[in-house]
């Protein structure tokens, strides 16, 4: 098993679990503005960034693997967040092992289903064809800059340096496979409600105003649902971590 990490800081610790297509690279800014305070764990999840399959690519199965390495690193007691994709792991680990929880944030986190549409179409056996484009070398990078330009709720605000932390994922060993594998188990999540009810660790969403992927009313949604604190970051889009990572950082420690 072999799951890729950063591990630095100092202080009460929170672990990071990124989104799709994406790796540890996208909390640099948050551990930049936390770390004299916290000791942050950001992981790669399966076939992604530079982790190869360490876990079947779906919430619930990464959960189950992030645990013992989680306790064999000291982490028996955390703040935890997730983003977008990550989101759905955060919640997943938190509803099967709340003892180690000592609060949960999740941002854009698409935990309330798909739409029908999407979900036949990712379940079907074409949808590996038709996103092989992602993995075509000569449109990595303008491809790559487009879709996070449009994620951004301030495109004016995109870095163009970002753009190498996202394809050095989407040359990750079985990158495509794991997108796939990943897309459809958002398809067929189901948020664990009676655990999360059941846990006692305060909750909170946070969600950018302008995030064209995930719309705002879903984090709504997903706070009530939870019993949640919930955040709006004005300006920003789908990309919280990256676009606004002190607001971030203060809305993972303020409960």
């Amino acid at each position: 098993m072999t799951i890729h990490f950063r591990d630095e800081g100092q202080g009460e610790p929170i672990v990071l679990i990124h989104g799709l297509g994406a790796s540890h690279r996208v909390f640099d800014g948050v551990i930049t503005e936390g770390g004299e305070k916290h000791r942050f764990v950001a992981i790669d999840l399966p076939r992604s960034g530079r982790s190869r399959q360490w876990a079947e690519n779906t919430p619930e199965a990464i959960a189950d693997a992030l645990e013992p390495f989680l306790v064999a690193r000291g982490l028996t007691r955390f703040r935890l967040f997730g983003h977008s994709f990550g989101g759905l792991v955060a919640l997943s680990y938190a509803s099967k092992f709340p003892q180690r929880v000592t609060s949960l944030t999740v941002a854009s986190a698409p935990a309330l289903g798909l739409p029908p549409e999407a979900r036949l179409f990712l379940e079907s056996p074409m949808a590996p064809f038709s996103t092989m484009w992602m993995t075509a070398a000569p449109l990595w990078r303008p491809m790559v800059k487009n879709y996070l330009r449009w994620l951004w709720g301030t495109p004016s605000a995109f870095k163009n340096e970002t753009v190498e932390h996202y394809v050095e994922s989407l040359q990750a060993e079985g990158f495509l496979s794991g997108m796939i594998d990943s897309l459809r188990a958002v398809g067929r999540y189901k948020l664990p409600k009676a655990s999360l009810d059941a846990a006692t660790f305060p909750k909170r969403v946070v969600w950018g105003e302008r995030d064209p992927l995930v719309p705002v009313i879903q984090g709504e949604q997903l706070a009530i649902a939870l019993g949640a604190d919930f955040r709006v970051l004005p300006d920003v889009g789908h990309c919280v971590p990256e676009e606004s990572p002190q607001a971030l950082l203060e809305s993972i420690r303020a409960h």
